[in-house]
């Protein structure tokens, strides 16, 4: 390919205002919900950047930072950044819904960079759909609301930025995080390089475990011949309370839901877990007598989630039916 011809490549990426290095600077993504924001901030992590107190995989959102946004404390959120920029000379922040408030923040960071992801609507939409059962029509126009106050915001601001191309970057992660290099101003050894491109990969398990709306955790807390009992819930914290399945020896043998406070359900000898204190989720499936006996394998799935409780998969250990009742886990 010519030289000439070659100019004329799309990379999907594009760069706006001024993007050397500087020793003081905030990289943030921007972008929509399921719009790819993670795979950046990951690759920025892999590179050594501090992405927020209480960021961690797979996701790196900062919590701390992003309360304060979303809340509106404009006080709180500068006494974070500040500490933050107090700690790190230059820092990443990542948080989808960022996009409803930069304007109001932009300020407040210290030479922003702005690295900016667009994804292909209908695939961001069927990510959601499947992450969690939202209607997919819905979706894409809410998407496209989302890019638009994006692009608002880039046109009417000006701020340095990477647009970024999410499909082109799952297609040559090396390119963008070369671009990402090129934007800081400590040397990047070839180890934390490959790490960064390795991270950028479409799919990844944990990705999709973490960011599933379905996802349920819970515990056992007491087993006997006739009942079950322990607590669930879904980890999305606007979901309702869990409707449960009950398998024994791989049949669906009772249904019930965890909307029971932890008064409500009967004291336990051994507990594997302890249930919230602050959320009433407990559950007590009662079953004919006798029907549960040493060695049935019993779990318990909630109807969204597309596997059972991680912890309330186990075998059952008890006394004879008709000896003394003992709870076991």
């Amino acid at each position: 390919m010519t030289e000439a011809l070659a100019s004329m490549v799309n990379d999907g990426i594009a760069s706006l205002g001024a993007l050397a290095p500087r020793e003081q600077r905030t990289l943030v993504v921007l972008g929509t919900a399921r719009g790819g924001t993670s795979a950046v901030a990951g690759a920025l992590d892999r590179l050594g950047l501090f992405t927020g107190a209480l960021s961690a995989g797979p996701v790196f959102e900062d919590v701390n930072l992003a309360n304060a946004i979303e809340s509106g404390d404009a006080e709180q959120a500068r006494e974070v950044i500040d500490t933050y920029n107090g700690e790190h000379p230059v820092w990443a922040f990542k948080r989808p819904r960022l996009l409803y408030h930069v304007q109001d923040v932009h300020a407040l960071f210290r030479n922003p960079v702005y690295i900016v992801v667009f994804r292909d609507v209908f695939a961001a939409a069927q990510r959601t759909r499947i992450s969690g059962g939202v209607d997919i029509f819905l979706t894409m126009d809410k998407l496209l609301a989302d890019n638009e106050r994006i692009i608002d915001f880039l046109d009417s601001t000006q701020p340095n930025a990477l647009l970024v191309s999410y499909e082109k970057l799952m297609a040559n992660p090396a390119l963008l995080v070369d671009r990402l290099i090129d934007l800081l101003p400590q040397p990047i050894d070839a180890e934390a390089r490959q790490a960064a491109i390795d991270f950028i990969r479409p799919a990844p398990e944990d990705y999709l475990d973490a960011t599933r709306t379905t996802k349920a955790s819970g515990a056992v807390t007491g087993i006997s011949h006739d009942r079950v009992q322990g607590w669930a819930r879904y980890n999305f914290p606007l979901k309702p309370a869990a409707h449960l399945e009950l398998s024994i020896n791989g049949e669906v043998a009772a249904t019930t839901v965890a909307d029971l406070s932890a008064e409500l359900l009967s004291s336990c000898d051994q507990q594997l877990a302890k249930m919230p204190a602050d959320l009433q989720c407990g559950f007590s499936f009662e079953l004919a007598a006798g029907t549960l006996a040493s060695g049935d394998s019993i779990s318990i799935k909630a109807s969204e989630d597309i596997a059972p409780l991680e912890d309330c998969s186990l075998q059952v250990d008890l006394p004879a039916f008709g000896a003394s009742e003992a709870h076991d886990g």
